[in-house]
């Protein structure tokens, strides 16, 4: 079913649901439900640090972002999420369900750590692809800005993005939600969970699907389980279980150049992820925690010839992987000072791929593949703590060994200072490096992998201010920083001899940055948020990039990554729970690159504004115990943009449907 768009304006209805009757604001209620909850000051954000421990002042940038207002404002999937992030740009080709890249502060899209209850789940290189990750049954979205390899190694030179799976608390409840909207799209969710501070449990499920906005073959599915459980046998001891599966399918008719011209192919993937997070105290100042993480991600394209006709030029490709990633990291936690923890800590990490593919050529078919794995043994050790009433800090060191590039040593430190009970001053200087992808390591055939790659590398540092005021009605953050990005791994397709490999640590960038927040609460009922962001790339080694089409061009940005950023939210709650929100996001121009042409034309994609709307709205009257009605709207105004050149993204896009209970 496709929804129409109602006969009254956009605008109307937004202001109809923003301004209602004056009987209904009367009565409204408080709602603790924040459209966008963000940790501001003395916040506790646990993958900043791995210790949850309140400090005088904060000492890394982060956000966090609630799950239970995320999808109360109809955001089911984390890249939307991440949209309201800072510094956070998302770059989707085109249609629901393709992939899907973040560039954070202005790194590569594979210098971010991407965790789901603490395990890994980049491809062993960094890549990621955000398109079926869920918010279902998501507790916390915490975004670290900053390089954090001293914590969690290869991948987390920009920062860290981690989920966390909800615990059940209080008695039995169970929610169920059903709706439809634009493009045949539909989703249905149903969870249930219970607990205390003894034991408890959560269990949810979800499917969404779509047909997609081009003219055939765009369909996409995508079906979630997720689960916890937590027991704490008495006061010193705690273990919790987390597991998430998913699958989705995705068929997509575009070429490389954004050409709607394949009937029939199309990507499946499967994806298991489990943890177990055990704690234990020993004694009244020392407690030594284990985690162990397992994720398995399986791959797979299918793009077989259109038809008996489909035999010029590469007409046919499959492709198969299986990549696993297992890990143990065990920790010990040792309170030397009242307000000071030292963390000192090993991580054994497994990675392993096996992948095939077969190419159907006019020229004959080429079969490919390879299997490898490598292992890696990281040390590290951390103080974090209060020097005084005013003053935290946090000083980190890490050694990682791996079998496939030695060892490689990074550092982070950081001192805030809160030189008055409203002003929170922060610095921070820290290294990071990623790891090699298998393919660039061990690629066989046409492409040649280099097994003596060095990591990708990178130096940075920000400066960051916040300040609280009226009465903690306004916050506002400022942060700055620089990076420089060392030993970026680049492909040639001429390499220096006929049995050298294609890969090399060639090219260097620098990106520089400017984030400013605001927050503006009078009323427990009431949020006005906005947020600008400055990204100034510059690549300053274009490596075996030639010409000024090429990716690296000395001198010039980044490609798709916007230099000027913003977003204004607003956000009200009524009686009953009910709430209504709308962000409007402008993106400015940014560079890329036409690939229709050889070489590649470079060109600038033009600023676009986007406005996103949702409700969620109590009806009076029910039989059933909290029943709503919720609705989004995607792209409000039909806004027509590119994230990438010529493939075009989603107009607007309409939901409606019913929710009971939470």
């Amino acid at each position: 079913m496709t929804l129409r768009t109602p006969r009254r304006s956009p605008l109307a209805f937004v202001l109809a649901a923003i301004f209602p009757p004056t009987a209904a604001l009367v009565h409204a209620q408080p709602d603790p439900q924040r459209a966008i909850a963000r940790d501001t000051l003395a916040a506790v954000v646990v993958t900043a640090t791995r210790v949850a421990m309140a400090t005088a002042a904060p000492v890394a940038t982060t956000t966090v972002l609630r799950g239970d207002a995320l999808r109360a404002a109809g955001i089911t999937r984390v890249l939307d999420a991440l949209r309201l992030v800072p510094g956070a740009a998302i770059v989707a080709s085109g249609a629901v369900g393709s992939q899907t890249s973040l560039f954070l502060r202005g790194g590569n899209s594979n210098y971010v750590r991407v965790l789901v209850d603490g395990v890994p789940v980049n491809d062993a290189g960094g890549a990621f692809d955000f398109a079926t990750l869920t918010t279902d049954n998501v507790d916390r979205i915490e975004i670290v800005r900053g390089p954090a390899s001293v914590l969690y190694g290869s991948d987390a030179v920009t920062g860290v993005v981690q989920i966390f799976t909800r615990q059940g608390r209080g008695p039995l409840v169970a929610h169920v939600m059903a709706g439809r909207g634009s493009y045949g799209s539909s989703r249905t969710e149903l969870g249930t969970s219970a607990g205390n501070g003894r034991a408890g449990f959560t269990l949810a499920g979800s499917r969404s699907a779509t047909d997609g906005i081009l003219a055939f073959n765009n369909e996409f599915t995508n079906d979630v389980l997720s689960g916890s459980a937590h027991v704490a046998s008495d006061a010193g001891t705690d273990a919790q279980f987390a597991g998430r599966w998913s699958s989705s399918s995705y068929h997509y008719p575009t070429d490389y150049t954004g050409a709607v011209v394949d009937h029939n192919s199309e990507q499946t993937e499967h994806r298991l992820v489990l943890s177990v997070d055990g704690g234990q105290r020993l004694g009244s100042a020392a407690e030594v925690r284990l985690l162990l993480a397992s994720s398995e991600f399986l791959p797979r394209t299918n793009d077989a010839p259109d038809g008996p006709a489909d035999t010029i030029g590469s007409y046919g490709f499959f492709s198969r992987a299986v990549r696993t990633h297992r890990s143990a990291d065990t920790r010990l936690n040792f309170r030397y000072a009242p307000r000071g923890v030292l963390t000192t800590g090993v991580e054994l990490a497994m990675d392993r791929e096996r992948s095939s593919s077969l190419s159907l050529s006019q020229f004959g078919n080429s079969a490919g593949g390879f299997e490898a794995d490598r292992h890696n043994t990281g040390w590290y050790a951390q103080a974090v703590g209060d020097a005084s009433d005013r003053v935290s800090y946090s000083l980190g060191a890490r050694v990682d060994r791996n079998s496939a590039f030695g060892s490689f040593q990074t550092l982070r430190a950081s001192l805030a200072w809160a030189p008055v009970r409203a002003t929170r001053l922060r610095a921070s200087v820290g290294s990071a490096f990623k790891a090699p992808s298998f393919f660039e390591n061990f690629a066989t055939g046409f492409v040649t992998g280099n097994p003596l790659l060095r990591p990708e590398r990178s130096r940075s540092a920000e400066l960051g201010l916040e300040e609280i005021f009226a009465d903690g009605a306004l916050a506002v953050r400022a942060t700055g920083y620089v990076q420089r990005f060392r030993d970026v791994i680049q492909y040639t397709g001429t390499p220096p001899s006929p049995s050298a490999p294609n890969y090399f640590n060639v090219a260097a960038a620098d990106a520089d940055g400017l984030e400013l927040e605001a927050e503006f609460r009078p009323a427990d009922d009431f949020t006005l948020a906005a947020a600008y962001t400055y990204t100034g790339t510059r690549t300053t080694e274009a490596g075996f990039d030639k010409g000024s089409g090429a990716n690296y061009v000395v001198g010039g940005h980044l490609i798709r990554r916007p230099p000027h950023a913003a977003l204004v939210s607003f956000a009200r709650s009524y009686a009953g729970g009910g709430h209504v929100q709308l962000v409007a996001t402008r993106i400015g121009e940014r560079d890329d690159r036409d690939f229709t042409t050889f070489p590649a034309t470079p060109l600038v994609l033009p600023a676009y504004t986007k406005v996103d709307f949702s409700f969620d709205l109590p009806l009076s009257g029910a039989v059933a115990h909290d029943v709503a009605l919720t609705g989004r709207a995607d792209n409000l105004f039909g806004a027509k943009y590119e994230e990438i050149a010529r493939f075009a993204a989603p107009g607007r896009q309409l939901f409606i449907g019913v929710r009971i209970g939470r």
